[in-house]
C-alpha cells in the first residue's frame, strides 16, 4: 500500500499513539497502555467465524501490544500456548503503526481481518480509506468492533481519542456501501454489544 495515503492529521495521531505506547496516559504506564485487552471478549466468537469460513490466516489490524498472541491462555478449562493455537490458524499477522514491533504494514492478504476498537480512533477524513484498506486485505471476512461513544482518554490538545463517533445506523450505511463494493467478503460488525452481520 502506498505511503502517505492518509491525511497529515492521521500521521499526527499515529505519533501521539506512539507516545502513549511508550509513556502511557494519565491513568496507565506505557507498558500497560493499549495492550490489546479489547480482543478478550471476542476470541470465542472469532473462533466460530474462523471455523465457519474455513479460514487459515488472519491479520489483526490495530493489534496494540498484542499480549494475547504471546501468552498462554485457558479457554473452557483447556490450556493453549497462545491465541494462534486456540484459533487453529496457520498464520497470524499483527499490525499496529504505533507499536514499533508491529509497525510493518501488511502487504499480503489473509482470510480474515480483525479490527477491534480501532476504527473510532481514525480521523473522520480518513475513515473510508481506512475501511477500504481492511477489505482489500481480506479473502473471506472482516471482524470489526466499533465504539459509538467517547472514550475516557484524551489527547494533550484536548480532543477525545475517539475521533470518529457515529451512530450505529451511520456505520451500517457505510458498511452497506462496502458490501456492494466487496460482495464476497463477509462482514461481522459489532457496536459495543450489538452485532450487525452482512
Amino acid at each position: 500500500m502506498s505511503k502517505n495515503k492518509y491525511s497529515q492529521n492521521y500521521y499526527n495521531v499515529i505519533s501521539k499513539y506512539k507516545g502513549f505506547h511508550i509513556n502511557g496516559t494519565d491513568k496507565l504506564s506505557g507498558p500497560k497502555t493499549f495492550l490489546g485487552h479489547s480482543l478478550v471478549k471476542w476470541i470465542v466468537k472469532i473462533k466460530d467465524i474462523i471455523i465457519l469460513s474455513s479460514s487459515k490466516s488472519i491479520i489483526d489490524y490495530g493489534c496494540g501490544k498484542a499480549f494475547l498472541y504471546e501468552k498462554k491462555i485457558n479457554i473452557l478449562n483447556r490450556d493453549y500456548k497462545n491465541l494462534q493455537e486456540y484459533w487453529d490458524l496457520q498464520d497470524i499477522y499483527l499490525y499496529d503503526p504505533a507499536v514499533e514491533k508491529y509497525s510493518e504494514e501488511p502487504t499480503k492478504r489473509a482470510d480474515g481481518i480483525i479490527c477491534t476498537d480501532v476504527i473510532e480512533h481514525i480521523p473522520e477524513e480518513d475513515i473510508i480509506t481506512f475501511i477500504n484498506d481492511l477489505f482489500k486485505l481480506a479473502n473471506k471476512f472482516i471482524f470489526v468492533v466499533i465504539a459509538t461513544v467517547p472514550a475516557s482518554k484524551y489527547f494533550d490538545d484536548g480532543r477525545n481519542i475517539h475521533l470518529c463517533i457515529k451512530t450505529e445506523n451511520e456505520w451500517k450505511g457505510i458498511f452497506m456501501r462496502f458490501k456492494k463494493k466487496y460482495p464476497d467478503i463477509d462482514q461481522h460488525i459489532f457496536f459495543n454489544d450489538n452485532q450487525y452481520k452482512m
